[in-house]
């Protein structure tokens, strides 16, 4: 959906170019369409290029466990949900760290979501611009960290949820949330 600015400025641009060059307001209505049409698909891309990089960092986090002889992770939406509010709240404010723009860590914020009946939770989180392969970088960089690395091949870990959100200019923020129930 457009944001009301945006769209009173689509009408506008739309209904001078229709005034100045005489078209009928069929014309204009069908630039107005094709303008909204134009900003869905790009909403749909960023949203499928989200899921692919939220889906191949997690199979790569899988295979990595997959090769020491450790079960692989399930999926569990509430905290891919979580992690997705963390990765969109750094995009969102410009910044980078576990402690969220409100304070929070994320056993708060897993609170505060309702999430309930565990024992022990954790999160990594990565920040980049101008790779290829934004998943596959991330995942390495993690590998990398000792602590990021020990979260990930954690054998008590057995969910997990992964959260991505991409800027404009190509900068990536991911969030990794992982939780033991009770």
């Amino acid at each position: 959906m457009l944001k009301p600015i945006a769209a009173v400025s689509l009408l506008l641009t739309a209904f001078l170019s229709a005034a100045l060059s005489q078209t009928t307001s069929k014309t204009a209505s069908r630039e107005f369409q094709v303008a909204s049409y134009t900003r869905l698909r790009e909403a749909k891309s960023s949203a499928a290029i989200i899921a692919s990089a939220e889906k191949e960092a997690f199979e790569l986090i899988n295979k990595k466990r997959a090769e020491i002889g450790l079960e692989a992770l399930v999926w569990n939406d509430e905290l891919a949900t979580l992690a997705r509010l963390h990765s969109q709240d750094m995009a969102d404010q410009k910044y980078f760290s576990h402690r969220g723009s409100d304070g929070s860590m994320v056993d708060d914020r897993a609170d505060k979501m309702g999430i309930k009946n565990w024992s022990a939770i954790g999160e990594n989180i990565a920040f980049e611009r101008g790779f290829d392969g934004a998943a596959s970088f991330a995942v390495e960089r993690w590998m990398e960290s000792p602590a990021h690395k020990q979260n990930l091949l954690d054998k008590r870990w057995k969910e997990s949820g992964m959260g991505v959100a991409i800027l404009p200019d190509g900068t990536y923020y991911f969030t990794q949330v992982f939780l033991l129930r009770d």
